[in-house]
């Protein structure tokens, strides 16, 4: 392409195979590393060309693997408009079959004026056709590049690598739905039915729950371009196109088992001058300033009856004075069943808390509503889902108790702790912590004097052939008849905070979502492997980034030693591991003890004045 390709510092690291520090280090000390040609202070752009110059003058020359490159002529193809449109644009072509022999000869101009026409006729991907501004000439090389690397890899694998990477980039704009969101909210849902979500973006809540067995998924998006993405995505999905409060493409549709939505928020011009009188305000008309409560009457509009809708709330909706009467409404119907406050992080448009609204369409009037608040949960902690009762974290509350002047439905207000718990448990907290951290001092790692090793990579994939280790992928284990053995190494292939590990005892079979890797135990040390595997230049390259972990094992790389040299890594590396799981606990338990603390000062359970000598 005749633009200048850039690349990001993390960009530069996962393409030298170094750690992002490494690269940093570069920048200091280095007079004559690639100035910046873009992007900002904080966030700097290199062009391509110069850093594999400068990388191939030290000996260090670029691995850039041809789906890096694809991303970066992406890029480069989304600065003359949205680089959503052309995403979408790849979408479309990948779901077409014009991926001819005769792409790659085809003159430049002659393939600009006819591939918008071939991908326009054979794609039927909803959001209006591809290529609506046209295919420049200079942008051409970029589908020759794309459609080659379709040949090698399936187009569903190949999109969602490229999607990972549009949601990582500071270039998005469009607010997305978190991967732990869309995982916890999955939990939520049963295995079968249908489910509508009518502000599905990219299509990451229903990605997510397409997953399981059963689910019949339909979605509207405002935005074509992210309709054609959704689609693409969700395969055989209806998606149709449109403002789902203004246009509503699925008023006339039987109502859905689930509805799902992570709506925009803070929308001012959302149609209450418009749609003063429509039906599906059963709970009073939104006022101007509550899209947002617009949002929760139409999710309810389309749940059928037994059926459930589960949204997504900013904080202050559940308090706001504009908002109460919609609220007390929702509460005297038995429509609102429970309210869950997340922690803090759990989107990717900002970094404040989040709130769960579950509605349910049935005859009965339940006399509670349920408040869960999990804010001061790590976010790990959710995974599995939301806990069951739990004192100071799950609460009945009747509803009477709720329909006051300013019906606050936010759950904090609604905790309470029985004053033995808190006591009991903050003594219990203590007293496991106290050894605790005797053996965290006792573990903490000796200090490592600064050293320059050189290391020469070699790949998983590589290491495979030459039969030094054998790889079951977490695609593969139900067809394999491999029983993970002691010295074996499982790989989770879908949590990027997940450590490798290496086995101690035998299983049965191998959990869902790992890879195994059994090693050649001759040549390849297993926790010297592990070690490597979870460095941060492997999970850089091998994990595809928010929305959709999956790390692809094979295409990890790991020094070349000496296998004495392999075990005395390997000591290192457990011995590490040893101490991260004493912090992680102490951690916790930590995080316990001045919760507990706290509730007790802030109760009256505690006295100051008794804890002086603690």
């Amino acid at each position: 392409m005749s633009e200048q390709v850039t690349v990001t510092a993390a960009e530069i690291a996962r393409l030298a195979k170094v750690e992002r520090a490494a690269v940093s280090n570069w920048r200091r000390r280095h007079q004559d590393f690639p100035a910046p040609v873009g992007g900002t202070a904080a966030n700097p752009l290199y062009a391509l060309t110069e850093v594999e110059g400068w990388l191939e003058a030290r000996g260090t020359p670029a691995s850039i693997a041809p789906l890096d490159r694809l991303w970066q002529e992406l890029r480069i193809c989304g600065e003359e408009s949205r680089l959503v449109d052309v995403l979408a644009d790849v979408a479309s072509f990948l779901s077409c079959k014009y991926l001819g022999d005769d792409l790659p000869s085809e003159p430049d101009e002659m393939l600009a004026a006819r591939l918008p026409v071939a991908v326009a006729r054979e794609s039927h991907l909803p959001g209006g056709p591809p290529f609506p501004d046209g295919l420049p000439p200079r942008h051409v090389p970029f589908w020759r590049r794309l459609a080659a690397v379709a040949r090698e890899h399936p187009a569903d694998d190949l999109f969602e690598e490229l999607h990972s990477r549009y949601i990582d980039s500071t270039s998005r704009a469009t607010p997305t739905t978190s991967a732990e969101l869309t995982s916890l909210i999955a939990t939520m849902v049963e295995p079968d039915g249908s489910v509508l979500d009518p502000a599905c973006g990219t299509g990451n809540l229903l990605w997510a729950l397409a997953a399981k067995s059963d689910i019949r998924v339909a979605a509207q998006e405002i935005d074509p371009a992210l309709a054609r993405i959704a689609a693409f995505r969700l395969g055989g999905a209806d998606v149709r196109v449109g403002d789902s409060l203004r246009d509503d493409r699925f008023a006339l549709s039987p109502g859905h088992d689930v509805v799902v939505c992570d709506p925009p928020t803070g929308i001012k011009d959302w149609g209450h001058e418009d749609l003063g009188y429509d039906p599906r305000w059963e709970f009073s008309l939104p006022p101007r300033a509550e899209s947002e409560l617009a949002w929760v009457q139409h999710c309810y509009a389309h749940v059928r009856p037994g059926g459930t809708a589960i949204v997504v709330m900013p904080i202050a909706a559940a308090s706001r004075r504009s908002g109460r009467r919609i609220r007390g409404n929702l509460v005297r119907a038995g429509a609102l069943r429970r309210i869950v406050a997340l922690p803090p992080r759990m989107t990717s448009g900002h970094s404040l808390g989040l709130h769960l609204w579950v509605l349910t369409r049935s005859g009965d009037h339940p006399s509670t509503v349920r408040m869960i608040d999990v804010s001061a949960f790590d976010r790990d902690r959710l995974q599995d889902g939301l806990p069951d009762d739990q004192p100071g974290v799950t609460a009945d509350v009747p509803a009477v108790e709720l329909l006051d002047d300013e019906v606050d439905l936010t759950p904090a207000r609604y905790m309470k702790r029985p004053v033995h718990t808190v006591a009991d448990d903050h003594s219990a907290a203590l007293e496991g912590l106290r050894p605790l951290l005797r053996r965290v001092t006792g573990a903490v790692p000796a200090h490592h004097d600064r050293a320059e090793v050189a290391m020469s990579m070699v790949s998983i994939a590589d290491l495979v052939k030459a039969e030094a280790v054998h790889v079951v992928l977490n695609r593969d284990t139900p067809r394999s008849d491999l029983r993970p053995r002691p010295g074996d190494i499982l790989v989770p292939a879908l949590d990027s905070a997940a450590p490798p590990v290496v086995l101690d005892e035998p299983l049965n079979q191998t959990p869902p979502d790992c890879h195994l890797l059994r090693c050649d135990r001759t040549v390849l040390d297993p926790h010297f492997v592990a070690g490597f595997l979870r460095s941060e230049a492997n999970m850089r390259q091998a994990v595809t980034g928010t929305g959709t972990f999956r790390y692809d094992v094979r295409r990890a790389v790991i020094p070349r030693m000496p296998l004495a040299e392999q075990r005395r890594y390997g000591a290192e590396f457990r011995r590490l591991a040893k101490f991260a799981d004493l912090l992680h606990r102490a951690v916790a338990l930590g995080d316990d003890v001045v919760r507990l603390a706290h509730a007790g000062l802030t109760t009256g359970v505690f006295d100051p004045l008794d804890m002086e000598g603690e």
